[in-house]
C-alpha cells in the first residue's frame, strides 16, 4: 500500500477524482448530449480535467483550510 506520509496527497487525489467524474460528466452530456461517442468524449475529458483539477486541489487546500479557520472562529 502507500505510505502514511503521502495521505495528503492520496486525499487530495481521490477528492479531485470524484470531483472531475462529476463535474466532466455534466460539462460532456451539456455539450455532447448522450450519443454513441458519450463515453469516448467523457473518458477524454476526464484525463484532461484530472490534469487540472490535482494542481489545482493542491494549490488551493491551503488558502481554502486559511479562509476555513477565518470564517468558524
Amino acid at each position: 500500500m502507500i505510505s502514511r506520509k503521502y495521505s495528503h496527497y492520496v486525499f487530495v487525489a481521490t477528492m479531485a477524482m470524484g470531483m472531475t467524474l462529476v463535474l466532466s460528466f455534466v460539462a460532456t452530456a451539456n455539450n455532447e448530449g448522450f450519443s454513441s461517442l458519450f463515453v469516448f468524449a467523457w473518458l477524454r475529458t476526464i484525463g484532461w480535467s484530472f490534469c487540472i483539477a490535482f494542481p489545482t486541489a493542491l494549490l488551493m487546500q491551503p488558502l481554502a483550510k486559511w479562509v476555513t479557520e477565518i470564517l468558524v472562529t
